[in-house]
């Protein structure tokens, strides 16, 4: 009988090589965009039924629209005319607004918009008028005032 040799190969185990990794630390500079924040807010006011015609109301709007609110408060407290003393009540409304609910500081503020446009009309038919105002039509007018103030925030 012949004697079976069996062969057997064995993998010879090579020893692990360490490889030394060296970090190389790279100093970046990063730049990124400056962005300006914008701290300006818009505090707004509106009023959509005011007792005075249009007219009389934007008259003087026209003259306050180049100051600022604060300049045009106090000129409007010695203008005796019932246009001032709305709009008095409507500046000292939007200033108090924008100081306490949004932080701004009331000596920057400026007039973003101000806007008067008309309501509603009340009509009523008057006889003793006769052929006069359109068939005895009287015609009670009413305005809307819009006031968007824009200012920094402190």
């Amino acid at each position: 009988m012949a004697k079976v040799i069996k062969k057997t190969t064995t993998k010879v185990k090579t020893p692990a090589i360490k490889k030394a990794v060296v970090k190389k630390e790279v100093n970046k500079v990063i730049t990124t965009p400056k962005i300006e924040v914008s701290t300006s807010k818009i505090a707004k006011y509106v009023n959509k039924n005011i007792m005075i015609s249009p007219r009389k109301l934007r008259l003087l709007v026209d003259n306050i629209k180049k100051l600022s609110p604060v300049e045009a408060l106090t000129r409007l407290k010695f203008t005796n005319t019932k246009a001032a003393r709305i709009m008095v009540k409507a500046l000292q409304n939007i200033i108090a607004d924008a100081k306490n609910n949004f932080n701004l500081d009331t000596n920057n503020l400026k007039f973003d918009l101000i806007k008067v446009d008309e309501a509603l009309k009340i009509k009523r038919m008057d006889k003793s008028h006769g052929s006069r105002f359109a068939r005895g039509l009287i015609q009670k007018r009413h305005s809307r005032l819009v006031i968007h103030v824009k200012g920094n925030q402190k």
